[in-house]
C-alpha cells in the first residue's frame, strides 16, 4: 500500500506542471547501424513500429540510402481474432499515421467514422421529465480550432478533421494487410517471449514453444501491460508466466464492461459518430457511441459501463477482501458470458443511470467483454531502455502499453502508442544517417546534445523517453483522476458539478484537445 500511495501522490505532482527531470548525462559508446528488428506485439502500436520502420518512404530517405529497416513482427496469439476488442478513438495517432505513410492513413480514415461531438449527461436532479440534464457538450472541430495553435496545425489537414473512431479490430486488419509482402511474410504467431540473449552477432529472442530468432540489432517491446521486455529492462530476466509480471502494473480497482453490436442496413447510412457519456448517482457510468468498422460496411455500435471492484477501495483491496482474485487486465478481450450482459443491465438500473441506449446496445449486443483497467507506474528507475549484455551494444526499448499502461478515461492509449511508433522510428533512422556521414537538419534531437552524444543510440533513446514520457505520464494522471471522478467516488453531485463548471470554463475542451495533440 505505502508503494501505490507514494505512486499516486507523485502523479498528483505530475498534474501539477512539475518539470520532467529525466537525465541524459550518460556517456556516449559506440552502436552498431540497426539494420534488423524484433518488436515483441503486434497490436496497434507494434504495427505502427513496422509500418513507420519498413513502409515509410520519408522515414526510410531520413536514413539515408531510403532503404526501409527489417522488422520482425512477434505476437502471442496464435490467431489474430478481428472481432476481439472495443472501439477506439483516433485522433494524434492519425496524425502522425499521416506523416508515416499518407495512403496507408487514407484507409484507416475510409474504414472509420468521423467523431464530431462529445457530451456528458447525467440523472436529472430536481426531478423534472427529462431523461437526462446535459452537462457538456463538445463539437470537436469547433473546439480544436479554439485552442488554436499546434492543436490546429496537426490535427486539422488540408480541412481533414483527424480524429476518427474505428473498431480495433478494423484498424488492425487494416495495418496487417497494408504491411510490405516482405514484412508481413515475416509474422510470427504464437510466440510469448520467455528470454533475451545477447550474442557477438546481435540479439536473440526465445520462445515458449521452444523457438529461437535472430540475429537483431535491436528489440522493442510492445507487449502490453504484462510485458515481457519491460520485465527484462526491470530485473534482467523474464519470467515464463506471464501472470508472475502482473505485479508490474498497478490494478486501479476499476472494471469496465463493454458492448458491441454489429451495424446493419438501417444503420449503414451513418457517416459520423458521436459519444454521449452518461453519468448516474450510484456509481459508475457509461459511454455509447458509433464506430467504423471498415469500409462501405455499416458502423458498429458500442457501449462501456465502468464501475468500482467491490473488493477494492480504489487501488487498493479492501481487508475483508484479501483473497479476492484479481480482474483480468487490459489485453485480455476475453468474451464474456451470457449472464455478464443480464448482470450489467441490472448493474445499470442500479445506478441510476439515463438508459436511453446503453441498455439496447447490451441487450442487442453481438459481443460482450469485461476487463479490469491497469496501468504502470511511470516513475522507474530503469527506463524504457536497456543495452543487452554481450550483445555488441545493442538494445531493447519500450513502446506503447509497455512503457505506460494508462486507464482508457481520455481515450489515448492507442494514440500515445502510435506516437510512440513514430518518435522512436525518427530516432532510429536519424542515428542510421549519421553513421552513414549524412548531414542532418539542427532540429533533429536535442540542440544541447554534441554530434557525439547524437551519433549514439544509448542517447537518442533517452531522448525518445524523454520525449514521451512527460507528456504520457500527464495524460495517465489525468486519466486515472477522472476514471475514479466519473464513476462517483468522490460523490455524484460533486462529479456533476466539476463537470458543468469544466465545461462552462472550456477546461474540458483544452484537456481533450491537449492530450490529443501529438508531441513527437
Amino acid at each position: 500500500m505505502t508503494m501505490k500511495f507514494a505512486v499516486f501522490a507523485s502523479l498528483f505532482l505530475t498534474c501539477l506542471q512539475i518539470p520532467s527531470t529525466i537525465s541524459l548525462s550518460l556517456s556516449p559508446k559506440s552502436q552498431q547501424p540497426v539494420k534488423r528488428v524484433a518488436v515483441i506485439g503486434a497490436g496497434i502500436t507494434g504495427l505502427s513500429l513496422a509500418h513507420a520502420l519498413e513502409n515509410s518512404p520519408d522515414l526510410a530517405a531520413l536514413g539515408g540510402n531510403g532503404e526501409p529497416i527489417e522488422v520482425t513482427l512477434f505476437e502471442a496469439r496464435s490467431v489474430l481474432d478481428y472481432n476481439q476488442g472495443s472501439g477506439v478513438q483516433i485522433n494524434g495517432g492519425m496524425s502522425v499515421l499521416k506523416r508515416i505513410n499518407p495512403d496507408l492513413q487514407r484507409k484507416v480514415a475510409d474504414a472509420g467514422l468521423p467523431l464530431t461531438k462529445i457530451s456528458s449527461r447525467t440523472k436529472t436532479w430536481f426531478g423534472r421529465d427529462n431523461p437526462f440534464d446535459t452537462l457538456l457538450e463538445m463539437n470537436v472541430e469547433e473546439c480544436i480550432k479554439q485552442v488554436g495553435g499546434k492543436a490546429e496545425e496537426t490535427l486539422i489537414i488540408d480541412g481533414e478533421v483527424l480524429v476518427y473512431t474505428i473498431q480495433r479490430g478494423e484498424l488492425q486488419k487494416i495495418m496487417i494487410e497494408n504491411l510490405p509482402k516482405e514484412a508481413s511474410g515475416r509474422l510470427q504467431l504464437g510466440k510469448t517471449l520467455t528470454g533475451i540473449q545477447g550474442n557477438k552477432d546481435g540479439i536473440t529472442c526465445d520462445f515458449a514453444d521452444g523457438s529461437s530468432f535472430g540475429n537483431f540489432d535491436l528489440v522493442v517491446g510492445c507487449d502490453g501491460v504484462k510485458t515481457a521486455v519491460k520485465e527484462y529492462i526491470d530485473t534482467k530476466k523474464i519470467s515464463k508466466d506471464p501472470s508472475e509480471r502482473e505485479g508490474r502494473a498497478i490494478y486501479s480497482g476499476l472494471r469496465v464492461k463493454f458492448a458491441v453490436q454489429d451495424g446493419d442496413d438501417e444503420f449503414a447510412s451513418r457517416d459520423r459518430a458521436e459519444y454521449r457519456q452518461y453519468f448516474g448517482e450510484n456509481g459508475g457510468y457509461a459511454l455509447a457511441g458509433e464506430f467504423g468498422a471498415g469500409k462501405n460496411k455499416p458502423p458498429a455500435k458500442g457501449a462501456f459501463f465502468i464501475f468500482n471492484d467491490k473488493d477494492y477501495n480504489g487501488p487498493f483491496k479492501k481487508k475483508e477482501a484479501k483473497n479476492a482474485v484479481k480482474a483480468a487486465e487490459n489485453a485480455d478481450w476475453m468474451e464474456g458470458e451470457t449472464s455478464l450482459r443480464e448482470e450489467t443491465l441490472q448493474q445499470l438500473k442500479e445506478s441510476s443511470i439515463p438508459d436511453l441506449e446503453v441498455g439496447p446496445i447490451i441487450a442487442d449486443s453481438d459481443r460482450f467483454f469485461e476487463i479490469g483497467i491497469y496501468f504502470h507506474n511511470p516513475f522507474t528507475l530503469s527506463g524504457w531502455s536497456k543495452e543487452v549484455p554481450d550483445s555488441g551494444g545493442r538494445f531493447c526499448v519500450l513502446a506503447g502499453d509497455s512503457a505506460h499502461a494508462m486507464p482508457p478515461f481520455l481515450g489515448q492509449g492507442a494514440n500515445q502508442g502510435m506516437q510512440d511508433a513514430y518518435c522512436l522510428a525518427t530516432k532510429i533512422y536519424e542515428y542510421n544517417a549519421r553513421a552513414s556521414g549524412i548531414q542532418l537538419a539542427d532540429n533533429f534531437g536535442d540542440e544541447n546534445m554534441d554530434e557525439e552524444k547524437r551519433s549514439d543510440l544509448k542517447f537518442l533513446f533517452k531522448e525518445y523517453e524523454q520525449k514521451r514520457w512527460w507528456t504520457t505520464t500527464q495524460i495517465t494522471a489525468k486519466s486515472i483522476f477522472l476514471g475514479y471522478l466519473e464513476v462517483g467516488n468522490f460523490g455524484a453531485k460533486f462529479r456533476d458539478v466539476f463537470f458543468f463548471v469544466l465545461g462552462k470554463l472550456g477546461v474540458a475542451r483544452k484537456v481533450f484537445i491537449g492530450s490529443a495533440t501529438p508531441e513527437v
